[in-house]
């Protein structure tokens, strides 16, 4: 019972009520999370200082990891915030009782008139330190650094970047060169193949091959690789090696030519293959073996001793001057075969080599472990030291490479063309002026050069796969991966409020644990404080020698010490009726009562502050302000690819886009705890007010002992919706502490910037006839690296079109260009093909074959169209498979230069109209022939079986009429000119008349695409019996049906509907390809004109998250809504000052009979209704307060 101290009756001593939240285990528990969370930070800040990072993806984040350290860090804070607002709320609303149990008691306004619970955030440490009130002081503190300092920049403690990775891992080798025995089978010209497309189509090496060596595979073995991007592995292994020695030969002038010696046995003679002198700027690569396919060799020539076995003669002519036998630079070169030890490291998964560090000396490679004869026979001549049959992709024996070394300056017009793979790869290699390779250095490291790659590619062709072995060694992952990482300084700084937090709870639990109450439970509603008050106020003793009453204020009490305590005298003195009892103040000789009450009568009802219309009003502007914020950045954000990054520091763009949103829902989380607290302390009045409410709906209403946020369910089951909205609000609050967090984030966005660029040619075809050397196969390794590889195409080039280029010289101050996007006229061909008839017995068996129809020229004249070509090989009584690709040419009687049936008279329009046309066939024989002809590989067959008997044929032919295709496209390309998108900006042209000039015309620019095609993939259809291709049509249709079927000589002949597509695709990628590497076709721009055009720059930007903002916006939403339901609902006028402390709280009692009617709780509980109105007091007085019913008349302000 409080009462002031008169030292009267003995206390008795009872156990001190504390609620749980003040006790040690309570609290100290607070200490323990504090102190975990901590150690868990500082873990992880030690983990990414060491590895750069706390976690690694090599992609992007899965939804799970996200969470956990971008958004479970703040739910985590969040939590324990709640939670310790309990602990706050607790210390608060007991410390005036803690102060009443002191033993010598407390003055009122140390005690009776603290509102701790309703104070500012802010402002209640400050008030309480004033006080020394250690206990409030202590929890106050540390509910402003959770609030304020702890949930914000938890949320900003975890940034997400690229990182270098690195990592222990044990290596272990995969595989090393076959036997012996296997090689010379197993190596063929697919490695000279591999060799154009990386020299001249910037194919890419194969894995652990340079153009130094060949590195043997290995394996890493280590699960965080897969976490990385851009990785790397280094670990030691051998590098397989060459290198010549070369000295400069003897040279032999005669009348009869040039002969050259080394002087150690071989003189050779290149001159008897009709070589007679060296012109300038020309050269010859002479190898040791002969073959068919070759025209020189070193052992046919007077070096046919293999002590000479491996030797070549570089030969290079260069300007003559007047000193004798200085007209050509001619070496004697041999390879040496090694092997080292290195330490390599490898881009994984691609495995390209990016460094090689020796760690030992070479090691001459014996005979016996790489077979040196049989690469040094397919170098020399192109072809297989042992025949094997293959596709023609790698049996082709002299690479063309004649148009692109063309456009390196070589003229090879006065003289033969290189008739070795090996010199042409030197040139390509090395593209140096014509004349430097006179030069001794410049020949020989060139030759070099193209000889370690070749040695390379083929000693890759030579590994042989096995299980990994056991010389395990210790290797190292190194690689590029997107990790999350601790901003050290924000870690720090959450560290240390924490630990000023542990600090603070410590001396909480100190300061508490030593702290006695004479409270026997709690007081967490108005039933429970009557039953501390006196049957009369003026026991108390407190004078009244000012009272300030202004509306919404508190009456100042001045006066002796106020002590709550329990005494036998009292204990049980409140069972008399009251109700009989009409005793005055005076006779009990009291001073005076503290309130008086007929000045309250006339004072004025009133709502506190924070209930006023203009904050409700300038609050739902806040909130509307917000929204509109969030709102508009995210409309910025969507229409701007992103906003710009506030600056150049990663902390400050970490406070600026976590922290300071977060900041705000902190702030907003403190003032609905406010609004809520009020509303839980009037809920109780609005209940009373008509005076027809039950202690379990009023009086014993326990609000006031939970936080807020907690007190939803009771609120919920009392049916007080408003209140319930407001608590849900309050503790969505924390929710929108973390969608804001993730609300904003940065990324690399691509940035689209309008420029203007510059054709590079105008889209006008001038000179068709201007193409690549008759017979170039370039376009064919172009499609064959690009289909079977994967090599890109041409830039400007797509599978079905090619564009016109323009100048990607535009820059951007933004930073560098990653691609271009304009409009430009896109060239494509439609094949047209329709299925026809043909004789096929006549096909096969003539000698002199002509496959005809009838076209009409441009004029309308008729001109006949045909085919000359005789099919080769054949096998008796063997099933056998053909495919055929022809162009037509125009027929006709005289055959006197063109070769039989063809015509030699035909006028140019009949030529267009027959070279326009294409023919194409599937066929399926089994024949009898007059000897047979087994091919074992791709070689040219001079015997040629005449066809004796056809016992079964099928086919499938059509005729193709190919069509120009010119329209505008919208493209994209990157720096390099690569396409990597690409869309129809309208319909195709039907007019085509604008883009041809002098005298050129859609018939012209197809015919002599056609021929280009003719000329390259012309190759003599040859039947086999087995799923190997010796044309390029075959070759293609095989590997882009993904099936051996079309080929196959035991399958049916495929229909019209499995081919027409496949003929058509096949035509349209090699137009496409032909006008790639025939761009001067087209005029140059003028280089005043421009076109509108786009670049692309990725840049890193802040983008909205779209759930985090559908979060944000829904949560800003609800509050508004809350906050206007709260402000129109808000509780009646009808309490002179709001009662925010234990004296305005009794002073509401004084004179009531409840103070002595709460002893008979059954009834109080059951059967009674209480309500706040007009009553007459014990004393006689009129008073305003609560009474129950019928002695009470509800109030009506």
């Amino acid at each position: 019972m409080i009462s002031r101290p008169t030292g009267q009756g003995n206390p008795i001593e009872t156990p001190s009520w504390k609620p749980a939240t003040l006790r040690p285990p309570f609290l100290l528990s607070f200490v323990a999370l504090a102190l975990a969370f901590i150690a868990i930070l500082e873990a992880l800040c030690q983990k990414s200082r060491i590895n750069d990072g706390v976690a690694f993806t090599a992609t992007t984040f899965s939804p799970s990891i996200n969470f956990m350290f971008m958004n479970l860090p703040t739910v985590i804070a969040t939590l324990y915030s709640i939670l310790w607002s309990w602990v706050d709320l607790d210390t608060k609303r007991l410390e005036p009782w803690f102060q009443l149990s002191r033993p010598e008691g407390a003055r009122p306004e140390e005690s009776l008139l603290l509102q701790y619970p309703f104070d500012v955030l802010a402002f209640a440490p400050l008030k309480a330190l004033r006080r020394r009130h250690w206990a409030v002081f202590f929890a106050g503190i540390s509910t402003m650094l959770l609030f304020w300092g702890v949930t914000p920049l938890v949320g900003s403690i975890f940034v997400q970047k690229i990182v270098t990775v690195e990592e222990q891992a044990t290596a272990r080798t995969t595989a090393s060169l076959m036997p012996l025995q296997d090689q010379s089978p197993a190596l063929n010209t697919n490695f000279m193949m591999n060799a154009y497309g990386i020299i001249w189509l910037g194919q890419a090496m194969p894995g652990y091959v340079t153009r130094q060596g060949t590195l043997e595979p290995f394996e890493m073995d280590n699960e965080q690789m897969t976490k990385l991007v851009n990785k790397t592995w280094t670990a030691k292994t051998r590098l397989y090696g060459t290198t010549l020695r070369c000295e400069e030969a003897e040279m032999i002038s005669t009348a009869e030519g040039d002969s050259y010696s080394n002087n150690k046995g071989c003189t050779t003679y290149p001159g008897a293959a009709g070589a007679n002198k060296m012109p300038a700027d020309n050269g010859l690569y002479i190898g040791y073996y002969l073959d068919q396919h070759s025209d020189y060799s070193l052992s046919g020539y007077g070096c046919s001793s293999p002590v000479n076995s491996h030797l070549f003669l570089a030969l290079w002519g260069k300007a003559r001057d007047k000193t004798p036998n200085a007209n050509t630079t001619a070496h004697f070169c041999e390879p040496d075969y090694w092997i080292q030890d290195v330490n390599a490291t490898v881009m994984a998964p691609s495995m390209n080599v990016s460094a090689v560090v020796p760690l030992g000396s070479q090691q001459a490679l014996s005979d016996q472990q790489f077979n040196r004869s049989a690469f040094e026979y397919n170098i020399g001549t192109g072809a297989q030291a042992v025949s094997r049959r293959a596709d023609i992709s790698e049996t082709t024996s002299i690479i063309d490479q004649y148009s692109n070394l063309a456009g390196l300056g070589f003229n090879f017009s006065s003289y033969d063309n290189p008739t070795t793979n090996m010199l042409s790869f030197a040139l390509g290699l090395s593209r140096l002026p014509p004349a430097k390779y006179a030069e001794p250095y410049h020949l020989i490291s060139s030759l070099e050069a193209a000889h370690k790659l070749l040695h390379a590619l083929a000693v890759n062709d030579l590994l042989a796969k096995r299980n990994p072995d056991r010389n395990e060694r210790q290797g190292v992952i190194r690689g590029r991966s997107n990790a999350i990482f601790v901003v050290r300084p924000l870690a720090l700084t959450v560290e240390s409020l924490l630990g000023m937090v542990v600090l603070l709870v410590v001396a909480l639990s100190s300061h508490s644990s030593r702290r006695r109450s004479q409270l026997s439970g709690d007081p967490a509603t108005m039933t429970d404080l009557v039953k501390t008050m006196p049957e009369d106020l003026n026991e108390l003793n407190i004078s009244t020698s000012q009272i300030q009453d202004p509306p919404g204020c508190q009456p100042r009490l001045l006066g002796g010490k106020i002590r709550l305590f329990r005494t036998e005298t009292l204990v049980g003195q409140r069972s008399g009726n009251r109700r009989k009892s009409k005793e005055s103040a005076s006779e009990k000789g009291g001073h005076g009562t503290n309130i008086d009450q007929q000045g309250r009568q006339s004072a004025t009802c009133s709502l506190p502050f924070e209930m006023s219309l203009v904050v409700g009003f300038a609050f739902l502007v806040l909130l509307g302000a917000s929204l509109s914020v969030v709102v508009a950045v995210k409309l910025l954000a969507d229409n701007h690819h992103g906003l710009s990054l506030p600056s150049h520091s990663t902390i400050v763009d970490q406070l600026l886009l976590n922290y300071v949103p977060i900041v705000f829902a902190t702030f907003l989380e403190p003032f609905w705890l406010l609004l809520n607290r009020i509303l839980c302390l009037l809920q109780p009045f609005q209940e009373l007010s008509g005076a027809d409410a039950r202690s379990s709906q009023s009086l014993d209403l326990k609000y006031a002992s939970l936080p807020p946020q907690l007190t939803i369910w009771r609120a919920l089951q009392a049916r007080h919706y408003v209140l319930s909205s407001v608590c849900a609000i309050g503790l969505s609050a924390n929710l929108l502490a973390v969608s804001l967090n993730g609300l904003l984030f940065t990324s690399f966005v691509s940035i689209e910037e309008a420029t203007h660029l510059t054709p590079k040619y105008e889209p006008v075809f001038t000179q068709p006839t201007s193409i690549q050397q008759a017979g170039s196969s370039d376009y064919l390794y172009v499609a064959k690296t690009n289909i079977t590889d994967g090599v890109a195409l041409p830039p400007w080039t797509v599978p079905t079109r090619h564009f016109v280029p323009f100048a990607l010289d535009a820059r951007s101050q933004l930073g560098t260009v990653q691609a271009y996007r304009a409009t430009t006229q896109g060239f494509g061909i439609q094949a047209n093909c329709e299925q026809s008839t043909y004789d096929d017995t006549a096909f096969i068996t003539g000698r002199q074959n002509l496959w005809s129809t009838t076209e009409r020229t441009a004029s309308g004249r008729s001109v006949t169209c045909g085919v000359f070509r005789r099919p080769r090989g054949g096998q008796n009584n063997s099933n056998a498979a053909l495919e055929v690709l022809n162009q037509l040419s125009p027929l006709g009687v005289d055959s006197t230069k063109t070769g039989i049936g063809i015509s030699a008279n035909a006028s140019q329009e009949e030529i267009l109209a027959c070279n326009s046309l294409l023919v194409a066939g599937f066929l399926r024989g089994n024949l009898s022939v007059s000897f047979d002809v087994m091919k074992t590989d791709n070689s040219a067959i001079s015997d040629n079986p005449d066809i004796l008997q056809i016992n079964k044929l099928s086919s499938t032919w059509m005729t193709c009429r190919p069509k120009l295709v010119i329209g505008p496209y919208n493209i994209t390309v990157d720096a390099n000119g690569y396409v990597q998108s690409y869309e129809a900006a309208g319909l195709p042209y039907v007019d085509l008349s604008s883009f041809f000039a002098n005298g050129t015309t859609p018939s012209s620019l197809v015919a002599a695409a056609t021929t280009i095609l003719e000329s390259g993939s012309n190759t003599a259809p040859y039947w086999h019996n087995d799923t190997f291709v010796d044309t390029w049509f075959g070759y293609f249709a095989k590997h882009l049906s993904n099936s051996t079927v079309l080929v196959d000589p035991a399958a049916p002949v495929p229909s019209l509907e499995t081919v027409k597509p496949l003929v058509e695709d096949i035509y349209a990628r090699l137009f496409a390809i032909v006008l790639s590497l025939n761009q001067d076709w087209l005029p140059p721009a003028n280089a005043s004109s421009t076109i509108p055009g786009t670049m692309i720059v990725p840049t890193q930007r802040v983008l909205v998250s779209p759930s985090m903002f559908f979060i944000t916006v829904t949560l800003l939403a609800l509050n508004m809504v809350v906050a206007i339901a709260y402000w129109s609902k808000r509780p009646k006028r009808m309490l002179p000052r709001m009662p925010y402390t234990i004296a305005v709280m009794m002073d509401l009692f004084q004179g009531s009979g409840l103070i002595s009617d709460v002893e008979d709780s059954e009834r109080w509980k059951n059967e009674w209704k209480f309500g706040y109105g007009r009553f007459v007091g014990r004393d006689g007085k009129p008073r305003v307060g609560i009474e129950r019913r019928p002695f009470v008349i509800p109030f009506a302000p």
